[in-house]
């Protein structure tokens, strides 16, 4: 193929329009390990079909990574309503026969999106050499898996935006990707529906797929799990499960079981369903994305479902403040950390929109802010990062520094402020004033994508 010719031959301008980043393209015979397609320019159309394309490297062997990306920025409506499912049917089954190692695909809108009609249909092939798939779809498309085949070399497994048959999705994961390690999906099921995944392969899962009514997993490697939205039923039987992500989703232990799973993990992160923690018994890592409602009753809860922490090495809360005192809440939490080494506490409260709270909360009684019963003997290191205001944080540490952790080395505050200044030098001083000594105690201010040490 001469490129040197004045005309400009179809593979080149292909080339050219989707932004081919090889540079083996110009021996389109030799082997293509990679081949990345992407960036159109916005004020082109979109390339020629695709078969114009396998027919060029009809000759090459193998590819090791296939990358094919939409341009950024195209209003699909305007367009002429994305990509038909035909046009991508070429692509597919290239990356089926060809691809012996990675898939990046991102699909954009099938025209029917932009008409409101119904959601097109992707079929997906067999592709027994690809190690990794990662699969976005973009719009209303509707994945169907293939009826029979397998993906016997593929460990890793994301799929985003999409609609897919309940039993289709546990067909794929369960029998048809034999060798499945890492799996995420961000999907949306057909019609709501009971949902079984069954694995002896599975490490890892990450779970948001709308519409499941009862989630079944069964997989004996499962080391970590992450779940997201809400699922009225789940039982899981995961014997070597370690970490559990479990941020957003709604926790009843009636309805929510764990089977032959242990007491103690090494990472365990919860957000609105504290009540969790009582499943187990020792955590390493503690990480709490909380935010209490306004109200009495909330505060209650939040009291109820935090009395008795796992004991955990690592203690972790992230949480806006926004109706509740930070640091009632903060002595509630640590009052149950006699065994905790290492706190991080990000506060993302607005003090300055912060409400009141109402008369009668427990965060206001004077107990709540006793400090005689807390004792901290393991605590080796508190790290503070305020992202409006540091009061919250300075009025937290002056409690701090009347407990009990007579082996308290170092203090760490970190600012990354918005919209409020940062401390003051006669701030500064006066945090430092707090501590005794021997405790080292730094601050950073967050400037130009990087922390700045202040003292």
């Amino acid at each position: 193929m001469d490129h040197d010719h004045g005309g400009e031959d179809r593979i080149s301008g292909s080339a050219v329009r989707t932004g081919v980043l090889s540079r083996r393209w110009r021996h389109l015979w030799a082997p293509l390990p990679e081949l990345i397609l992407g960036g159109f320019a916005l004020d082109e159309p979109l390339p020629p079909p695709l078969a114009a394309f396998l027919d060029a490297v009809d000759g090459a062997p193998t590819l090791e990574l296939l990358d094919i990306s939409p341009p950024l920025g195209v209003d699909y409506g305007r367009a002429g309503g994305g990509i038909p499912a035909g046009r991508l049917d070429p692509w597919l089954r290239f990356a089926s026969e060809r691809v012996v190692g990675t898939i990046l695909l991102v699909v954009p809108p099938p025209p029917d999106a932009a008409a409101g009609g119904e959601a097109a249909v992707l079929d997906l092939p067999a592709c027994e050499g690809v190690t990794t798939f990662h699969l976005s779809l973009e719009g209303d498309w509707r994945l169907r898996p293939p009826p029979a085949g397998v993906f016997r070399a593929l460990t890793v497994l994301r799929i985003l935006s999409c609609r897919i048959e309940a039993g289709e999705l546990a067909a794929l994961v369960s029998t048809q990707c034999p060798c499945l390690m890492d799996l995420m999906l961000d999907i949306m099921l057909v019609n709501a529906s009971d949902l079984s995944i069954r694995s002896d392969s599975l490490g890892s899962l990450s779970f948001s797929v709308r519409n499941t009514q009862r989630l079944e997993i069964v997989a004996p490697r499962l080391e970590k799990l992450s779940v997201s939205g809400t699922i009225p039923e789940a039982r899981i039987s995961a014997p070597k499960l370690a970490e559990v992500e479990w941020p957003h989703s709604f926790y009843n232990p009636q309805r929510h079981q764990f089977d032959d799973v242990g007491r103690r993990l090494r990472v365990l992160k919860l957000g609105l369903n504290a009540s969790l923690m009582q499943r187990f018994d020792e955590v390493d890592e503690l990480k709490l994305a909380m935010f209490i409602p306004q109200g009495i009753a909330a505060y209650q809860n939040f009291l109820n479902e935090t009395n008795n922490l796992p004991r955990c090495k690592v203690l972790t809360v992230s949480s806006g403040w926004f109706y509740h005192g930070l640091v009632p809440g903060m002595l509630h939490l640590l009052r149950s950390c006699s065994s905790t080494r290492k706190v991080f506490l990000r506060d993302t409260s607005d003090y300055a929109m912060r409400q009141p709270c109402v008369p009668g909360c427990p965060c206001l009684f004077e107990e709540s802010h006793r400090i005689d019963d807390i004792s901290l003997n393991s605590l080796e290191e508190v790290e503070i990062t305020s992202f409006t205001s540091y009061h919250g944080a300075l009025e937290f540490l002056e409690q701090l520094s009347r407990c009990n952790a007579a082996i308290l080395k170092k203090i760490v505050l970190k600012h990354k402020t918005i919209s409020a200044l940062p401390p003051t030098k006669e701030v500064c001083e006066k945090i430092l004033g707090m501590w005794q000594p021997n405790i080292e105690v730094e601050s950073y201010l967050f400037l130009d994508q990087d922390w700045v040490r202040l003292y």
